[in-house]
This record gives C-alpha cells, sequence and structure tokens, in this order.
C-alpha cells in the first residue's frame, strides 16, 4: 500500500507541473493507531522513506510522537 500512496503523490503532483525531487511533503499523523506515540509498523515510516528516495523534502506532524523511538527504521 505504501507505493500505491507514494504513486498517488506522484500523480498529482504531475497534474499540477511539478516533480516529487525538490517538493516539501508533511505528513500528517505517523502513529499506527490513534492518539498513541507507537510508531511499529506504522506504513507511514516506509512512505516517508519512499518519498525521500524519489528526492522529496519529508516532514511529520502528530503530537503524540514527538520524536521517532528506537523501534524506528528512520530519522525524520
Amino acid at each position: 500500500m505504501p507505493d500505491w500512496v507514494v504513486n498517488k503523490i506522484v500523480s498529482a503532483l504531475n497534474e499540477t507541473e511539478k516533480s516529487i525531487k525538490g517538493s516539501h511533503i508533511l505528513i500528517l499523523g505517523i502513529a499506527y493507531k490513534r492518539n498513541v506515540d507507537d510508531m511499529r509498523e506504522s506504513p507511514s515510516i516506509e512512505i516517508m522513506e519512499l518519498l525521500q528516495a524519489r528526492g522529496a523534502h519529508v516532514a511529520y506532524s502528530d503530537p503524540p510522537c514527538s520524536s521517532f523511538s528506537s523501534n524506528a527504521r528512520a530519522s525524520f
């Protein structure tokens, strides 16, 4: 599913004649469940990694997750 989401983002940017490379993208909500700070197995992390691999500048906002825990695969 993360690949599908990234492809939808790329398509939306292309429709407005923008490139994914260099785009600033804000991910809202990275926790696996609502109102918790558990990011284990969260698809949002993989989405952020895929976007960065394509050259996007990625940031996130999720109040319960003020920083990535040691279980997270990447740091943003």
